[in-house]
C-alpha cells in the first residue's frame, strides 16, 4: 500500500506520455514510480524547477539520463501529480507552457496549454471584428466558467464565429468545457446543460485546494488517485486503456447514479456507450446488488460482442463481482431458457427457416418470395400478429406494395401454412420464441424474476419482441436502477426498430446523450457521418437523433480512397501501406482489413499471406488477443463494437456493396431503400472503428456508396 501521508496522482497525459516511450525506458519509468510513490517527498529525489515555467509548482524528476518525469510538487496538502514523461527538452518544453490550477468556478483541477491558448486566439480573431457577432458572445464568462471553460481560453471561445471554429476550439478544451460548448453550439441553454450536469446549486470553491479538487468528477476524468502497487501496475500495463480508470464526467455521471427507472443513453460511435454500460454493471454489482443470490444481466444482439464485453468486464471487475453479473446475447439466453424449461422447442435461423419458406410458399403467391419474408420481418413478428384478425388491423407503414382487406386475406395462407411447419417439427424462429419466454415470465411473480437490473448495450439492433422480453425480464418499473439501455439508431446494421415505450418501457426525463468521439480522429468522424447524409435516424422512442452535436477532439489525415484495375493491384497497395506502418512502429495486430461478407475475408487474407502479410481472422465466438501476431482480416458485421488503429476498409466495389444479389431480390422500392440504409450504416460502423486513419480501397467499379462527392474529395493519386 502507498504511504498513508502522501498521494500519488496519475494524470491521463501522463499515461498517454508513457505509452509512447521506447520498451526499455517504460521499464526505467516504471521502477522510477515505483520508488517515487513509496516517499515522493524525500530530498534525495533530487526535485528539480523548470527554468522559465507559467508553474511554479512544477518540477522535473530524472528516470535516466535523457528522460525526465514532470511532476507538481504541492505547497501544502498531500498530492503529489504525475503529469508527463518525455526526453529532457521536450519534457521541459511541455512543462513550461503549461498550468495545473483549480477552475474557480467548476471547481475541477485543469491542464492549461497558454501556448496553445494563444495561438488559437490569434488564429480564430483573425476573420472576427466588432461588427461580426461571437458564437458564444451572449455567455458571461462566469458562466463559461462554470461550464469548465479556462480563463485562459476565454479569448479563443469570445472569437468563435463559425461551426469551423467551433471545430478548431473543441480540441483545446478540456473535455468537460468541450461537451458544454458543444451543446451551446448546437442551441443549447446554459442552464439547460447544468441541469443535464447536475450542476445547479451554487458551491463554495477554494482554488488553492487541490486535494477538494480531486474529489470533483471532471477532474477524475483527468487525474486517478493510485489506492495499491497492483493498481498501478496495472496502469501501467496497459496505459492505452484508459477506459478502464478514466471515464468522462458525461459519463460518469450516468454510471453512478441511482435511476428511478428504465434510463436510455443515446451517443454516436466511440462516444463510450459500451464503456459507460460496462462501469454501470460494475458499480450496480459493487454498490447497489450485493447479496449473495442478487444477479444483474447484461446483454446485447450478437453472441461475438457478447464475448468481447464479457473479456472487457474482467478486466475491471474482480472475480466476486463477475459472479454476479451474466454476460450473454439475447438469443443464446433465450435458447438455455427454453432448454431449463423442457420446452420441446428450438430455434433456427437462415437455412432452415429458408427450407420452411419454401414449403409455405406451395400454397401460392400473390407476391415475390422476398416480400413475404419482408413482411414476417417487418409486420407480423414486430407486431406479435397471431391471426388474420390481427393482420386486418396491423398497421403497415413504411412497406413499399400496399395491400387492402382483400390482398391481405390472399397472403395470410403463407404465413399461417410457414408457422404451422414450425409447430409441426418444434421448431420457432427467434420472434416466436422470446414472445413465448414473455408469456412464461409474465406468469411468474416478481419475486421469481431471475435479475435485478439489466443493461442493455447496442440497443438500436433489438426489435419489438427482445424488448418485450428484457421488459419481461426486469424488476418492475417503479423499482430503481432497473433498466439501463444505450445505442445509436446510426449504428443499426440489423434492420430492426423499436418504440420503446411501445413496449411498456418508459424513459421519459431519464434520456441522456454523450457526444464527444474518444475513438476517430475528426477527419474520419466527418467522412463517416458523411455516409449517413439526409437519412432520417429514431431515437429508439419514436422520436429523431441526429449528428448534428457530435464531434471528436482528434485530428489527423484524411480518408485516402483509392481504386484500382484489378484485385491483384488492390491487394498489393494493401500490403505496401502495412509494411509502411509496420516499420513507423504500427503494429499490424492493431491494423484490420475490413470486407463485406467471409467469402471476401478469405480472398483478401489469402493474398495478402502469398505477399508475405501474416494475418489472423478474428473469430466469431472468442475475444481477439491483440498479443498474438498478424494483421486482423473480418467481416464489416464482426468488427461492430472493435477498435484498431487502422482500419483498411477493402473491396468496396459495386457488386459487393451493396450486395447486388440482395438488390435485385428485394420485392419493391421500399425493400431496396431499407438495404441501402442498412450497408450505409455498415459502412459508417466500420470506418468509425479506426482510431488514427482509414484506408477505402476498391477494383473496378467502386461502390455506389462512395458517392460522386466523397471520390472528388478524398481520392489519391495511383
Amino acid at each position: 500500500m502507498l504511504d498513508r501521508a502522501v498521494r500519488l496522482v496519475m494524470s491521463v497525459d501522463f499515461l498517454d506520455a508513457f505509452s509512447q516511450l521506447p520498451k526499455h525506458i517504460q521499464s526505467k519509468t516504471s521502477a522510477f514510480i515505483q520508488k517515487f510513490k513509496q516517499t515522493p517527498a524525500r530530498s534525495g529525489l533530487n526535485y528539480e524547477s523548470i527554468q522559465n515555467a507559467a508553474d511554479p509548482n512544477f518540477r522535473s524528476l530524472r528516470v535516466d539520463q535523457n528522460y525526465r518525469a514532470i511532476v507538481r510538487k504541492p505547497d501544502s496538502g498531500d498530492a503529489y501529480l504525475l503529469l508527463w514523461v518525455d526526453k529532457h527538452d521536450e519534457a521541459y518544453a511541455w512543462a513550461q507552457r503549461r498550468i495545473c490550477k483549480v477552475n474557480p468556478e467548476s471547481g475541477a483541477l485543469q491542464i492549461v496549454d497558454l501556448e496553445a491558448a494563444s495561438v488559437l486566439a490569434t488564429e480564430l480573431g483573425a476573420h472576427k471584428s466588432a461588427q461580426i457577432k461571437g458564437r458564444f458572445d451572449d455567455v458571461r464568462d462566469r458562466h463559461l466558467a462554470r461550464l469548465g471553460v479556462p480563463e485562459e481560453m476565454f479569448g479563443a471561445v469570445r472569437a468563435v464565429v463559425t461551426d469551423e471554429d467551433v471545430d478548431k476550439l473543441l480540441p483545446g478544451l478540456p473535455e468537460e468545457a468541450a461537451d458544454s460548448l458543444l451543446m451551446l453550439a448546437s442551441g443549447y441553454s446554459v442552464e439547460d446543460i447544468l441541469n443535464l450536469q447536475d450542476q445547479r446549486e451554487e458551491r463554495t470553491i477554494d482554488p488553492t485546494d487541490i486535494d477538494r479538487a480531486l474529489e470533483t468528477a471532471d477532474s477524475q476524468r483527468r487525474f486517478h488517485v493510485v489506492t495499491d502497487d497492483d493498481e498501478l501496475l496495472e496502469m501501467l500495463a496497459a496505459p492505452l486503456e484508459k477506459w478502464r480508470v478514466f471515464l468522462h464526467p458525461s459519463q460518469k455521471r450516468l454510471v453512478h447514479r441511482d435511476w428511478n427507472g428504465p434510463a436510455r443513453v443515446l451517443g454516436g460511435a466511440g462516444t463510450g456507450k459500451t464503456v459507460v454500460a460496462m462501469h454501470r454493471a460494475k458499480w450496480l454489482a459493487e454498490k447497489r446488488f450485493t447479496g449473495v443470490n442478487d444477479r444483474i444481466f447484461f446483454t446485447t444482439f450478437t453472441r461475438n460482442l457478447a464475448v468481447d464485453i464479457e473479456a472487457n468486464l474482467r478486466k475491471i471487475c474482480s472475480p466476486e463481482t463477475m459472479r454476479r453479473i451474466k454476460v450473454e446475447n439475447l438469443d443464446s439466453w433465450v435458447a438455455s431458457f427454453l432448454r431449463a424449461e423442457g420446452a420441446p422447442i428450438r430455434m433456427v435461423y437462415d437455412e432452415e427457416l429458408d427450407e420452411l419458406w419454401q414449403q409455405a410458399f406451395t400454397v401460392g403467391l400473390e407476391y415475390p418470395e422476398t416480400f413475404y419474408k419482408d413482411e414476417w420481418k417487418q409486420v407480423i413478428q414486430p407486431q406479435n400478429i397471431q391471426s388474420l384478425q390481427d393482420y386486418f388491423k396491423a398497421s403497415r407503414v413504411g412497406r413499399g406494395t400496399r395491400l387492402n382487406r382483400m390482398q391481405r386475406d390472399a397472403v395470410w395462407p403463407v404465413f399461417e401454412e410457414f408457422r404451422a411447419l414450425m409447430r409441426q417439427k418444434g421448431l420457432k424462429d427467434r420472434e416466436d420464441a422470446m414472445y413465448d419466454v414473455c408469456s412464461l415470465l409474465k406468469n411468474r411473480g416478481e419475486a421469481e424474476r431471475p435479475y435485478c437490473s439489466i443493461i442493455v448495450d447496442e440497443a438500436q439492433d433489438l426489435g419489438p419482441a427482445d424488448f418485450a422480453l428484457i421488459r419481461a425480464l426486469a424488476p418492475d418499473s417503479d423499482r430503481g436502477n432497473n433498466l439501463f439501455i444505450v445505442g445509436d439508431p446510426h449504428q443499426r446494421i440489423y434492420g430492426r426498430q423499436v418504440t420503446l415505450s411501445h413496449c411498456g418501457i418508459e424513459v421519459r426525463g431519464r434520456s441522456r446523450k454523450l457526444r464527444i468521439n474518444y475513438r476517430t480522429t475528426e477527419e474520419t468522424r466527418k467522412w463517416a457521418a458523411s455516409l449517413l447524409s439526409g437519412l432520417k435516424m429514431d431515437d429508439l422512442d419514436g422520436g429523431s437523433d441526429n449528428l448534428t452535436d457530435y464531434r471528436s477532439l482528434m485530428h489527423g489525415n484524411e480518408p485516402w480512397i483509392q481504386g484500382f484495375n484489378s484485385f491483384q493491384a488492390e491487394a498489393e497497395f494493401i500490403h505496401r501501406q502495412l509494411r509502411q506502418l509496420e516499420q513507423a512502429g504500427i503494429s499490424l495486430s492493431s491494423i484490420c482489413i475490413v470486407v463485406r461478407n467471409n467469402a471476401l475475408v478469405k480472398s483478401y487474407a489469402s493474398q495478402l499471406n502469398s505477399l508475405g502479410i501474416e494475418t489472423r481472422n478474428i473469430s466469431l465466438t472468442q475475444a481477439d488477443n491483440p498479443a498474438l501476431p498478424g494483421a486482423r482480416v473480418a467481416t464489416m458485421h464482426r468488427v461492430k463494437g472493435l477498435q484498431f488503429e487502422y482500419v483498411f476498409l477493402a473491396g468496396l466495389t459495386q457488386d459487393a456493396v451493396p450486395p447486388q444479389n440482395a438488390m435485385a431480390a428485394a420485392a419493391d422500392k421500399a425493400a431496396r431503400n431499407a438495404i441501402l440504409k442498412a450497408e450505409r450504416c455498415l459502412l459508417h460502423v466500420s470506418a468509425t472503428r479506426a482510431k488514427k486513419g482509414i484506408f477505402v480501397t476498391y477494383h473496378g467499379q467502386p461502390s455506389d456508396l462512395l458517392n460522386e462527392q466523397q471520390l472528388n474529395k478524398y481520392i489519391k493519386t495511383k
